[in-house]
């Protein structure tokens, strides 16, 4: 039996055991003690210049930035002979922030107009961007305000004639770390002959912090609420970075089955490494097409170290998101050919912007909207903008000669406006002709089907494009009148909801009837419990997040499509989610056992 003294527990204490959640973004089990990590807080203090010192102050803020662009540099080296180009990534858009006018020429201008310290000055310039951005919901646009912070301080200290002393998280034994929040430059030093596991309050599935530890292969949970005041140093824990929970003091019946699900995961982990380069085939010869999803240009490296074989949605709004003004042709081009060429012979799906709701670049000007998720956004701003949507095409049609390029449009809500989209394509390649400029004459073009309408006239819409992917996520906030960011309401978001799955089969017979395929790259396609109700269905391809693709290509290759075609037809009898939700829990269950399958954590559904 496992001593609970082995991960530092005193003898005799009486303790109480006690489980915290959050939302596991790196998959493991982690048995160890706790380390409280406190970020040094920024000592700023405003301090005036007169006249004569302005110019100096000046000097000393450009010599700051030439010293943390070095330092940034440096970093991005190191990560990347560790980690590999996909995670040095993220410390090239640090470099690119270094030039952020909101960040370096809004600092100028108060040192210049307000005579304050260049070090105030970045203090304010940081206050004024958060307080502008901070209320977005968008976890992309979040994840850049963590970064412009990361970047930030590591100006604020070489304006300070600091030395970028990185501070090692934990020096004795292995622990697990405990923080606020770690930004990427912290997370990318995690010393792993140390830091066992980490928990943040902050933080999300996408965070860079997020993806480090998954690259470095450290099992984490975030957004555990008041997590630095819920733990001390030398706590005994239990941190599962699959489910999301957290175990602190556990009692030795706990540490007995955490130790045994560990040694499971692990050899879990072991099998499904051999089926990397196999075929996502089911028992009866029925290959699915498993495809990946891209929300940032550093996760290419994943779609084939996971075993995908394209990506089913490339996100394009970073493109927007991360700067002041609107990309250009060519900067698209050259992001579109890296995709396309990560993946070549596979296919990647470029989806048009999906700009509005919460997505709001600061080179747009959007009205103000009673509810923007029903108002203008993805292929109504591409209509509405056809220079940035011609610009956007353009680019993608000239990185289709380089690859197996599709494009997709989301939102589309009838054939009016699908044909509208359509003759944009058409027009900007006869743009490309007259230019004789090369481009894949017979590009696919598909749309998202995510809005009710588009399910009622699936047939009618299916006649005019190559392809459907379902987007779960809008279909099934739409059709239930739920807003999943809402807490009030996120327990009545449910993807198998009968509604939503009914409306799925009609828009999948549609798509049959008309001769083209169907995916489906919302979130419900990397559901376990759901793999088996979807190949029922008769979709062709599932586009997942990276990290969960070894899971899906496991259980599909360990079904066959009749038995899923029963199944489904089971499951589509019932009239509830909670039925249907339970039916393919218990299924998974019976049919794979107790296997330690990671789910992508999604934002916890309260009941009030």
């Amino acid at each position: 039996m496992i001593q609970r003294r082995a991960i530092g527990i005193k003898a005799g204490k009486a303790m109480r055991e006690r489980n915290l959640e959050g939302i596991g973004v790196s998959p493991g089990i982690v048995i160890g003690v706790v380390r409280v990590y406190a970020r040094r807080r920024l000592m700023v203090r405003p301090r005036p210049l007169s006249e004569k010192q302005v110019e100096a102050e000046l000097k000393r803020f450009d010599r700051a930035i030439e010293r943390a662009a070095k330092d940034i540099a440096r970093v991005s080296q190191q990560v990347q002979k560790r980690l590999g180009a996909e995670s040095a990534g993220i410390f090239e858009a640090h470099l690119l922030m270094l030039e952020d006018p909101m960040l370096v020429d809004r600092s100028r201008e108060l040192i210049r107009e307000e005579q304050i310290n260049a070090d105030f000055a970045v203090l304010t310039a940081m206050s004024e961007i958060q307080k502008a951005f901070g209320a977005v919901k968008d976890e992309f646009f979040r994840q850049r305000l963590s970064d412009l912070e990361d970047v930030g301080r590591r100006l604020i200290d070489y304006v300070q004639s600091r030395r970028n002393r990185q501070r090692k998280l934990a020096s004795e034994g292995k622990h697990i770390l405990v923080a606020d929040d770690l930004s990427p430059s912290e997370a990318a030093c995690l010393d792993t002959s140390h830091v066992a596991g980490l928990i943040t309050e902050k933080g999300s599935k996408t965070s860079h912090t997020a993806i480090l530890c998954r690259s470095v292969g450290v099992p984490a949970v975030v957004g555990v609420s008041k997590a630095l005041d819920l733990f001390k140093d030398g706590d005994a824990c239990i941190l599962d970075g699959i489910s999301g929970r957290l175990i602190v003091d556990p009692d030795s019946r706990t540490m007995v089955a955490y130790s045994r699900q560990r040694a499971a995961y692990k050899h879990f982990e072991q099998e499904l490494e051999t089926l990397r380069d196999e075929p996502p085939v089911t028992t009866d010869g029925h290959e699915i097409e498993l495809s990946s999803n891209i929300e940032l240009p550093l996760e290419l490296e994943h779609v084939q170290s996971c075993g995908g074989t394209g990506i089913g949605l490339y996100r394009t709004e970073y493109l927007f998101l991360a700067r002041n003004t609107m990309p250009s042709e060519e900067l698209q081009y050259t992001e579109y050919i890296k995709a396309a060429q990560a993946v070549k012979p596979g296919r990647v799906i470029i989806r048009t912007f999906d700009l509005g709701g919460d997505k709001q670049p600061r080179g747009m000007v959007f009205p103000p909207e009673a509810n923007p998720f029903l108002g203008w956004r993805a292929i109504r701003v591409s209509l509405d903008r056809p220079k940035l949507f011609r610009t956007q095409l353009r680019a993608i049609l000239r990185a289709s000669v380089e690859g197996n390029v599709q494009v997709m449009f989301p939102m589309i809500s009838g054939l009016t406006q699908l044909e509208e989209a359509l003759k944009v394509v058409e027009d900007v390649k006869a743009e490309l002709r007259r230019e004789n400029v090369p481009f894949n004459e017979q590009i696919p073009c598909g749309i998202m089907v995510e809005v009710p309408s588009a399910v009622i006239v699936a047939r009618e819409l299916a006649r005019r494009v190559d392809f459907f992917s379902i987007g779960t996520n809008d279909l099934t906030q739409y059709l239930l009148a739920v807003d999943r960011n809402n807490a009030t309401v996120a327990h009545l978001f449910q993807s198998m909801h009968p509604a939503v799955l009914r409306s799925m089969r009609q828009a999948i017979q549609a798509a049959r009837e008309e001769g083209i395929w169907v995916g489906m790259c919302g979130e419900l396609a990397g559901d376990p419990a759901a793999t088996m109700l979807l190949l029922g269905m008769g979709l062709d391809e599932l586009s997942v997040s990276p990290v969960i693709l070894p899971e899906i290509k496991m259980l599909i290759r360990a079904l066959s499509l009749e038995e899923a075609r029963e199944f489904t037809n089971q499951v589509l009898t019932l009239c509830s989610a909670d039925k249907i939700q339970n039916l393919c829990d218990r299924t998974v269950r019976e049919r794979f056992g107790s296997l330690p399958i990671w789910r992508p954590q999604v934002t916890r559904r309260r009941r009030r």
